[in-house]
């Protein structure tokens, strides 16, 4: 099942410890889909990450306005 992305859902997932939302998708994807993880070494996890990767930090999209979340969508399984 897939719940589109919120602030509220954002922040309940800080708040559990989770720091990253993985993507398998590009930036450019009009719609992405985004699963909730725990990663210890942030810095060494995000220099091998592929610039292209959809991959966001929590923390830098937390403030962001509800309608940038629009086409994002975080998977619940």
């Amino acid at each position: 099942m897939n719940v589109p992305l919120t602030t509220e859902i954002l922040r309940d997932l800080k708040s559990k410890g989770y720091n990253i939302l993985k993507s398998s998708n590009c930036v450019d994807d009009a719609t992405q889909y985004f699963s909730p993880a725990k990663v210890n070494d942030l810095w060494k996890f995000l220099e091998e990450l592929s610039r292209e990767s959809a991959t966001v930090v929590i923390e830098e999209i937390i403030d962001a306005p509800e309608d940038s979340f629009e086409g994002k969508f975080l998977r619940v399984y």
